[in-house]
């Protein structure tokens, strides 16, 4: 009887040292390593301007990759980390050397130097916009994969090829052509001055996996900057690409036609929707906007001056999408405003209360090399 019992612990200490969670998850050091060869696939976006200086949207300046090992799909906490290989020589490609079996890969591009245990962590790590610059935009992607045997002493199996798909975790805007057309109302023969661009209600930060803030998180203010009006408190990397302040000096009118702004601002994204837009003081899901600032001058009866200081003061806010669509606002996706077109003055300030929205707005939709493109046309 004692020899049985015996026998039976034995069997079950041996099976529970097969199964061990512990055991597994943490990899088997007599396990021949593996060979893995990352090769990124980059957003196509060709060189643009960001407030008149000139960049590289798809531009690798660091790369980090993370192995975990894809134990479970529906709980990453599981998929602990095998090994993680940082570069910041701009190359888009890396050989990391891991244990055979399945894995799942994850690739950070101008993100900072960041640790994670475990997938589960990764994915829900919050990334703040102003870890984006105009020459360094976060991007990040995955991939399953089975990684094989590779001893190059032995002559054993190949290297594992790795591509990963990144996109940009932010959306961005731009404004091109502007027209004035004052043509048959009281302020015909008028300028208009642009002074500045903007942008209001910009959620300040989304998950590495890409998800957005949720509709009640944006319930509060920490989550927001220029929540309703321009905050010089928000990070100073953040107000670099959220406005293009100050005089631009751009004069559009009868005789200039009609000007290239050439200005591009990048934002995270956005779940509001037409449907709980508001432009109450207190924090709660909003459209994002777009200001564009600006001084009527130049005709009689409206201020008339030789320059913006003698204008009259105008404001135009452009909603993004737009205010019709009830559509948010998608990370890995542009919105470009291709052609406004004034034909009346704008509101007083950039107060809720005094800046008049426009949605007479023609839009359509094409893809476009961000994943997503939408093409905006307003006349006002």
């Amino acid at each position: 009887m004692k020899k049985t019992f015996l026998l039976a612990l034995c069997l079950l200490a041996a099976a529970c040292q097969q199964n061990s969670p512990s055991q597994w998850l943490q990899g088997d050091e007599s396990t021949p390593t593996g060979t893995l060869l990352i090769n990124l696939i980059l957003p196509g976006s060709p060189s643009t301007k960001v407030m008149g200086t000139a960049t590289d949207e798809s531009a690798v300046n660091t790369l980090q990759i993370f192995v975990f090992k894809d134990i479970s799909s529906s709980d990453p906490s599981q998929n602990i980390k095998e090994t993680d290989k940082w570069s910041s020589d701009g190359s888009t490609t890396l050989t990391l050397n891991t244990y055979v079996g399945k894995k799942k890969v994850w690739a950070l591009v101008n993100a900072p130097r960041l640790a994670f245990a475990n997938e589960q962590e990764l994915i829900t790590h919050y990334s703040m916009l102003e870890e984006n610059s105009a020459t360094n935009l976060l991007m990040t992607g995955s991939t399953s994969i089975e990684v094989s045997e590779y001893n190059t002493a032995a002559t054993v199996g190949a290297v594992t090829p790795a591509p990963i798909v990144v996109s940009h975790l932010g959306a961005r805007i731009s404004v091109r052509n502007v027209n004035v057309d004052y043509s048959g109302t009281s302020l015909e023969g008028c300028y208009f001055d642009v002074k500045e661009v903007y942008v209001l209600n910009a959620v300040n930060s989304v998950r590495l996996d890409g998800t957005s803030r949720t509709v009640s998180e944006l319930g509060s203010s920490s989550n927001w900057y220029n929540l309703e009006a321009w905050n010089e408190g928000v990070p100073a990397g953040a107000k670099g690409i959220l406005g293009d302040r100050g005089n631009l000096g751009i004069s559009i009118g009868p005789t200039t036609g009609t000007q290239d702004l050439n200005r591009f601002f990048y934002v995270y994204p956005n779940v509001s929707t037409a449907e709980n837009d508001n432009t109450e003081a207190t924090a709660s899901a909003r459209l994002t906007r777009l200001i564009l600032h600006g001084y009527v001058r130049g005709a009689a009866g409206r201020n008339q001056g030789d320059n913006a200081a003698h204008g009259e003061e105008s404001f135009f806010c452009f909603d993004i999408p737009k205010s019709s669509s009830g559509a948010s606002l998608e990370r890995n996706h542009t919105y470009d405003i291709e052609n406004i077109t004034i034909t009346m003055p704008g509101g007083i300030s950039d107060s809720p209360a005094n800046r008049p929205k426009f949605g007479k707005v023609s839009a359509t939709v094409t893809v476009g090399e961000w994943g997503g493109h939408t093409t905006l046309t307003y006349e006002l």
